[in-house]
């Protein structure tokens, strides 16, 4: 019986560490994701509550306060009901949002974050009692519980419905990790040592650090990734947005007329090992008379320029990730595919020309890379197209393809001209001009 207890407890101390260093693994790639603007919040949160609690739990876990015991001898777990305290509500409005219009957004939380709120109280209030009282406050718990599970399976299918259909899987395997996870809780609670005492305390750990996992990791990734899909998706099927003033239009303007010459395009492979501008740049080259490829990895890129070499296609420029340019590999790009080479850096304006200098001779141009919400700057992104684009501008195009990538560039220089000139004539609120 000792060898067993023991065993029992070194199964969930085991478990509880686990637990740990996967929440630990998770708050920081999702931090990481966070600041490339692919990561909502709630994730984040959940990862680094569930981080200190399992901290605690390990090291102070049956110490007061975080385990209370009761003048009838009962124990009752406050740390794990304070986590849950923490992290439900967040977990559920990460899931009232998924697949939602904006309309529904808020009834549906509120729904969830009642009936959620409800079902803890009723819980924490069950274990702390005794007899019919702790019965009673335990299925009210239940009831609340249900209208939980009710919600939730609301939210579920108007995601199944509403979602494209290579995602519909992941909504799947959301929905079956959610219920078969939350309701171990309530069987747990009854079986455990605050209900009726069927199973050891450190089997209690145990089921609820198995729950843990399913519900709050394994559930975060799932929950991140299609996330982060529809965003992607969405990005890419928006419309063009409307932006106000001269300089915008004139760059619209641009962009139109070099895309009205559609059978003179130029081949672009664009080499974005985290995906997270893909969506950017997508959009931005829809509006250029560009044919744009994407590579995830260097050696994805040599693949997708042998395999354009040996069908007869002349790749005009490649824009790739500044992590691309130090491979050792790189100069092949140069020597084996004499191909235009531009690199995107985030906050390239703030970066010393010294610092810049010495990879000047691996690559043909530098670009701005989006950041931090700041999209694409379309007419930077044309003038270097243009520049580089040698099928499309060179001898072998078409007058047509000339005159529309000339008028591009100029109408791009006009606009920006337009620009300064609009914001030089702009008085401040004390009476002197904007320079710039």
């Amino acid at each position: 019986m000792a060898v067993t207890k023991m065993s029992e407890e070194n199964i969930a101390g085991g478990l509880q560490w686990l637990c740990f260093l996967f929440s630990w693994a998770l708050f920081a790639f999702y931090a990481f994701q966070f600041r490339r603007q692919t990561c909502g919040w709630e994730v984040i949160y959940i990862a680094w509550i569930e981080m200190i609690k399992y901290v605690l739990e390990i090291w102070y876990g049956d110490q007061s306060p975080f385990t209370v015991r009761l003048m009838s001898g009962a124990i009752s777990p406050w740390l794990r009901y304070g986590e849950w305290l923490l992290t439900c509500p967040v977990i559920l409005i990460a899931l009232s949002r998924v697949g939602a219009s904006e309309g529904n957004y808020s009834i549906r939380t509120m729904k969830l974050l009642t009936s959620d709120q409800g079902t803890i109280i009723m819980g924490i209030t069950a274990a702390l009692s005794t007899g019919n009282v702790k019965v009673c406050f335990f299925f009210v718990g239940l009831m609340y519980g249900a209208n939980t599970f009710y919600t939730a399976a609301t939210v579920y299918l108007e995601a199944f419905r509403n979602i494209d259909d290579d995602l519909k899987p992941l909504v799947k395997y959301m929905t079956y990790c959610f219920y078969s996870s939350w309701c171990m809780f309530p069987i747990l609670f009854v079986a455990g040592p605050e209900g009726f005492g069927h199973i050891t305390p450190a089997g209690s750990i145990i089921g609820h650090t198995i729950a843990d996992l399913l519900s709050k990791n394994l559930w975060g990734i799932f929950d991140w990734w299609l996330d982060y899909q529809v965003k992607v998706r969405a990005m890419m099927r928006n419309e063009e947005d409307d932006e106000e003033g001269e300089e915008g239009e004139e760059g619209d303007k641009a962009m139109v007329l070099a895309a009205a010459t559609p059978p003179h395009t130029a081949t672009v492979i664009l080499g974005d090992p985290q995906g997270s501008l893909v969506p950017y740049y997508t959009k931005a080259f829809a509006k250029l008379p560009a044919k744009l490829a994407v590579v995830d990895s260097f050696e994805s890129l040599l693949d997708e320029l042998d395999d354009m070499k040996e069908a007869g296609t002349k790749v005009d420029m490649c824009l790739v990730a500044p992590t691309l340019l130090e491979h050792q590999e790189f100069d092949r790009l140069k020597s084996e595919h004499d191909v235009k080479i531009v690199v995107y850096v985030e906050g390239l304006a703030a970066i010393p020309e010294d610092s810049l200098a010495p990879f000047r001779g691996r690559c043909d141009d530098f670009i701005e890379a989006p950041a931090r919400g700041v999209m694409v700057d379309e007419s930077q992104l044309a003038q270097v197209f243009y520049r580089h684009a040698t099928s499309l501008v060179g001898p072998t195009a078409s007058i047509e393809a000339h005159m529309a990538a000339q008028t591009a560039i100029l109408l791009a220089i006009q606009a920006d001209i337009a620009g300064l000139q609009h914001n030089n004539a702009a008085p401040t609120g004390k009476g002197t001009m904007h320079t710039y």
